[in-house]
C-alpha cells in the first residue's frame, strides 16, 4: 500500500512499493532487550546536576500476555536501561563532584584519558559538545594545567589533543555558547604558550597564521566576542606588517570576513561599518562575494529593503556574481515582507538567469524563488528544469540539476505549508532520474508528517533503519525527533512503534531533543508504561544540557499539577521527577506540594515537604514562608484518619522538622499556620496553646489572622465562649479596627457555644445588629452563613434562620442561592468557603 501523499500526487501506479516484507514492525529493527545489569547506580552530581537513577523498584516485563506453561514459569527479570555516556564523560561528572565536595580528584592519568575520549568521540561523530560538557572540559583543563604531572607518571596532554579539543569546541552547540568560548579561551592560551616554547620564530609564525589565530578567530566570533576578535585581527595584522610577513598571511581575507560575520550576527552596525572600513584600509580587503553576502544579508535580515539594495547593487570585486546563500536570503526576506521585494527582486533574478558567471546555488535560489513569490507549480517548474538539463541556460559552464535542487524545491513547498506539492517535486526529481540524497528523504518524510501521512513517513523510516539510505553525522536526527512527537500527538499511539523507533536510535547512541523525551514520557506516563519512561530518561537526561532538562521537568511539573492527570499517575511522575531530576526548583516543589493538596491527598503533599527538607542541598530546604504554606494546605484538608498526636501523623512530621530546622525563626505567623493545622485536624486545645504559649507572650504579639484563628478554635471546643469572649473585650477595650473576617469568626464561636449549652440566642442576635453602631459596618452574608453553620443542631438553626430572613432578606437571600448540604450530627449548612491565612 502506498502513502495518500503519493497516491494523490501522481497516477503512475506502484510508484511506492512496501520496503519489507509483511509483520507486525513490517521488517524493522525490533526493540532490543535490556542489557542485564544492575539497576542500582547513580551518577555523581556536578553543578550542572545530573539526574540519579531510580533506585529499590520491582522489575516487571513490558508485555503482560501469558501462556499456560508460563505460568509456572518465573517472569524475566526487567532491568533499569543504564544512561548512554560519551566516551570519559563519566569521569568528568566524577571530578566535579569531587571538587564540588572538596573531596581527592580522580587520578590525572584517568582525567587526561577522559578530556582526549570525549573530544576524540566528538571530533569522530561530528557531535557538539553541550553547555555541560564544555563547562566540564574546561575545569578538567583547568586543573590539569595548574598541576603538575607526577614524577612516576608525566601523564600529559599533548599539542594534538589540545588541537583536536579546539576542533571540537568550534562546533556550534544547540544551547548558550558561554561555556564554548571559556573552553577556546583556556585552550588557544594553552596552545600559544606551547608554540612560543617549542618553535623557533620561523615556525611560529607560519602555524600562528594557518591554525592557531585563525581558530581562536572563529570561536570568538561564534559565541559572541566579535569586537574582541575585531581588535584582534587588527592588532595581529598590524605585527605582521612590521614584521614584513603580511604578504605571507595566507588566508587573511577569510579572517576578515569572519569577524565581518560576527559583528553582523550579534547586531552591532556601527562597528560592522566601522570594521569594514578598516578592512579596507589596513587588510586590503576587497567588496568579494564574502563580504557582499555579509552586508546584503545583515540588512535583508532586518527587512531594511533600501540598504539592502544599495549593499546588493555596489559592484563586486573583479565582477563576481553573488553567492547563492545571498540570494536564498532575499527569497527569505521576501517570503516574510511585502510585495516591494518581489517587485525588486525581479530584475534582480532575471539578471541571475542571463548571468554567465553564475554559480548552480543561484539558479537553484532563482527556483525556489519562482516557488515562494510566483505560485510556480511542478509543471512550471519541470520547463525550467528541462531547459538546465538541456544546458541552454550557461554555455560557458554547465549547470546540471540534482539532489540539492529538489531539496530547495521540497522545502519550498512545505515553507508554503503544501505538502501534496512536495511529492509532486518528489515525482518530478525521479521523471529526471535525480538520484537522492539523504536529505531528499528526510525531506520528503518531514512534509509526510505535516500531512499526518504515518504510514509515507514509516516507508522512510524503513529506509533509513534498514541502511539503504545512508546516514553518516546524525543528519536523520531532527526529523526522526519530529517522527516520534507525531506519533506521540495521535489520538491513540501505537506504543509498540514508538519503542521501536526509540530502539532503533539507542543503538546508535543518539540524543533526543527535549520535546522529544517530553513527549515520549507523557504518552508513556498515560499508558502506564513507567518503566519505558525510567528507560528513556535514563538513556537520555544525563546527556542534555542543564537547560534540556530545566525544560523537561518543568513539562513533568505541568503534568503532575494538571487536573486531567489522574492521581495514581501524577506519583508516579512525582517519583521519577524526584529521582531523575534533583536539581527541580524550590518554586515547583512548592507547587507540587499544594497541587496535592488540592487533590485533598495531604499525605502526598507533606511527603513532597518532606523531601525537600531532606535534600542533600541546603538550598532546597524550606524557608519559613514554605512551612507556613505545607501548614496552611493542611488547615484546609487535613487527613480525617490521623490525629495531630499521633507521632507518625503527617503534621507531626512537619511539625518536627521544623522543631529541628535551626535556620527558620520562629514568628506570629508560623505559630498562626500551627494553630490552623492543629485545629483543623481534630485538637484546638493544642492550637489554643500556642496562642497561650507563644503569640500572646511574643514581643511580636498577635495579627488579625491570629485572632480569626483563635476564635475558630474556640468555636470548635466546649464552653469556647469562656477563651472568646475576654479576648473580643480587650479589643475593644484597645479601641482596635476590628476586620469583619474576624468577627465573623467571634459571632460563630459566640453562636455555638450558647447553641451547645441551651442558653438563648438573643446574645448572638444583639451582637450582629450593633455591628453597625460599633464596628461602622452592618452584618454581611458570611456574617450569617459562617454563624448559621456554626450552630450544633437543626433546632437553633431554624431560630436563626427565621430571623436573620426577617433582619437581613437580602444578605439571606444571597446566601440561600449557595445552596445548602446536610450533615451527619449539624444538620444542613451553607455550601460557602471559610478561608483562614496565617
Amino acid at each position: 500500500m502506498r502513502s495518500h501523499l503519493a497516491r494523490n500526487a501522481t497516477t503512475t501506479p506502484n510508484v511506492y512499493r512496501r520496503l519489507h516484507a509483511a509483520g507486525h514492525h513490517h521488517g524493522l529493527l525490533r526493540p532490543c532487550s535490556a542489557t542485564a545489569l544492575s539497576a542500582r547506580r547513580c551518577l555523581f552530581d556536578c553543578q550542572h546536576d545530573v539526574a540519579h537513577i531510580p533506585r529499590g523498584v520491582t522489575l516487571c516485563t513490558r508485555t503482560s500476555k501469558r501462556t499456560f506453561i508460563s505460568l509456572f514459569t518465573p517472569k524475566p527479570e526487567r532491568f533499569v536501561k543504564l544512561p548512554q555516556f560519551d566516551p570519559g564523560y563519566n569521569v568528568l561528572l566524577q571530578y566535579r563532584k569531587s571538587e564540588v565536595e572538596q573531596e581527592r580528584p580522580p587520578p590525572r592519568d584517568q582525567l587526561v584519558t577522559a578530556f582526549k575520549k570525549l573530544t576524540k568521540f566528538k571530533a569522530d561523530t561530528n557531535r557538539p559538545l553541550n553547555p555541560n560538557q564544555a563547562f566540564l572540559l574546561r575545569t578538567v583543563l583547568h586543573y590539569l594545567l595548574v598541576t603538575k604531572p607526577e614524577a612516576d607518571a608525566p601523564v600529559d596532554l599533548k599539542m594534538s589533543d589540545l588541537e583536536n579539543a579546539m576542533d571540537v569546541a568550534l562546533l556550534p552547540p544547540k544551547g548558550s555558547p558561554e561555556f564554548h568560548l571559556a573552553l577556546a579561551r583556556l585552550l588557544h592560551e594553552e596552545i600559544m604558550r606551547r608554540r612560543l616554547i617549542l618553535l623557533n620564530p620561523e615556525e611560529r609564525k607560519v602555524h600562528l597564521t594557518k591554525d592557531d589565530f585563525a581558530r581562536y578567530i572563529k570561536a570568538l566570533t561564534q559565541y559572541g566576542g566579535s569586537l574582541e576578535a575585531a581588535g584582534r585581527v587588527k592588532e595581529f595584522w598590524q605585527q605582521m606588517k612590521d614584521e614584513r610577513s603580511a604578504v605571507n598571511f595566507r588566508g587573511a581575507g577569510r579572517i576578515w570576513i569572519m569577524v565581518l560575520e560576527g559583528l553582523a550576527n550579534e547586531g552591532r552596525e556601527e562597528e560592522l561599518l566601522q570594521f569594514w572600513e578598516e578592512a579596507q584600509e589596513t587588510g586590503g580587503i576587497k567588496y568579494i562575494p564574502g563580504v557582499h553576502q555579509v552586508f546584503v544579508t545583515y540588512y535583508a535580515r532586518q527587512d531594511k529593503i533600501e540598504e539592502t539594495k544599495q549593499w546588493y547593487n555596489k559592484p563586486i570585486h573583479s565582477g563576481f556574481s553573488p553567492t547563492g546563500e545571498t540570494l536564498l536570503e532575499l527569497v527569505r526576506s521576501s517570503r516574510r515582507s511585502s510585495q516591494k521585494w518581489n517587485e525588486w527582486l525581479l530584475p534582480v533574478f532575471e539578471q541571475v538567469v542571463q548571468d554567465t558567471f553564475a554559480k548552480k546555488g543561484s539558479l537553484d535560489a532563482f527556483l525556489q524563488w519562482s516557488v515562494l513569490a510566483l505560485d510556480k507549480g511542478p509543471d512550471g517548474i519541470k520547463t525550467y528544469l528541462q531547459t538546465m538539463a538541456s544546458g541552454e541556460f550557461y554555455k560557458s559552464h554547465e549547470v546540471k540539476v540534482d539532489a540539492t535542487t529538489i531539496n530547495l524545491l521540497m522545502q519550498a513547498a512545505q515553507e508554503k505549508r503544501n505538502p501534496y506539492m512536495a511529492e509532486r517535486f518528489w515525482q518530478l526529481a525521479q521523471d529526471f532520474n535525480i538520484k537522492a540524497n539523504v536529505h531528499t528523504y528526510l525531506n520528503q518524510m518531514s512534509y509526510r508528517l505535516d500531512a499526518n501521512d504515518i504510514e509515507g513517513a514509516h516507508q522512510i523510516f524503513s529506509k533509513l533503519a534498514s541502511g539503504a539510505v545512508e546516514v553518516e553525522f546524525d543528519e536523520d536526527l531532527p526529523v526522526m525527533n519530529k517522527y516520534l512527537r507525531v506519533l506521540c500527538a495521535q489520538q491513540e499511539p501505537n506504543i509498540q512503534h514508538i519503542l521501536t523507533i526509540t530502539s532503533a536510535l539507542e543503538q546508535r547512541h543518539a540524543v533526543l531533543e527535549p520535546e522529544t523525551i517530553v513527549a515520549l514520557c507523557l504518552v508513556f506516563l498515560n499508558h502506564d508504561k513507567k518503566f519505558d519512561v525510567i528507560d528513556t530518561l535514563s538513556l537520555h537526561s544525563v546527556s542534555i544540557s542543564h537547560i534540556e532538562r530545566q525544560q523537561i521537568y518543568k513539562a513533568f511539573v505541568d503534568y503532575i499539577c494538571s487536573p486531567q492527570t489522574t492521581t495514581d499517575r501524577a506519583w508516579d511522575a512525582y517519583s521519577l521527577l524526584r529521582q531523575y531530576f534533583p536539581e527541580t526548583s524550590v518554586d515547583d516543589r512548592v507547587r507540587l506540594m499544594e497541587s496535592f493538596f488540592e487533590r485533598k491527598k495531604p499525605d502526598m503533599a507533606c511527603l513532597v515537604f518532606g523531601h525537600m527538607r531532606a535534600h542533600d542541598d541546603d538550598n532546597m530546604h524550606p524557608t519559613a514562608d514554605i512551612y507556613v504554606r505545607c501548614l496552611e494546605g493542611l488547615g484546609r484538608c487535613p487527613i480525617p484518619e490521623q490525629r495531630p498526636s499521633d507521632p507518625a501523623s503527617s503534621l507531626k512530621m512537619v511539625h518536627n522538622m521544623l522543631k529541628m530546622d535551626t535556620r527558620v525563626e520562629m514568628s506570629t505567623r508560623l505559630y498562626n499556620a500551627l494553630m490552623l493545622a492543629y485545629a483543623a485536624g481534630g485538637d484546638p486545645f493544642t492550637a489554643l496553646d500556642f496562642w497561650e504559649e507563644h503569640i500572646t507572650r511574643s514581643a511580636e504579639g498577635p495579627s488579625y489572622n491570629s485572632l480569626a484563628i483563635v476564635f475558630w478554635c474556640c468555636e470548635l471546643i466546649p464552653l469556647g465562649d469562656r477563651y472568646a469572649r475576654p479576648v473580643w473585650q480587650k479589643m475593644l477595650r484597645m479601641d482596635l479596627e476590628v476586620p469583619q473576617y474576624v468577627f465573623n469568626a467571634y459571632c460563630a464561636a459566640i453562636a455555638r457555644s450558647n447553641a451547645a449549652w441551651g442558653r438563648k440566642m438573643d446574645e448572638v442576635f444583639k451582637l450582629i445588629k450593633g455591628t453597625d453602631a460599633s464596628l461602622g459596618y452592618g452584618a454581611s452574608m458570611m456574617t450569617l452563613g459562617l454563624t448559621y453553620n456554626a450552630l450544633p443542631d437543626p433546632v437553633s438553626k431554624d431560630e436563626f434562620a427565621a430571623w436573620a430572613k426577617e433582619e437581613y432578606p437580602e444578605e439571606w437571600a444571597r446566601l440561600e442561592s449557595k445552596g445548602q448540604k446536610d450533615t451527619e450530627f449539624q444538620g444542613p449548612v451553607f455550601n460557602i468557603t471559610r478561608l483562614f491565612e496565617a
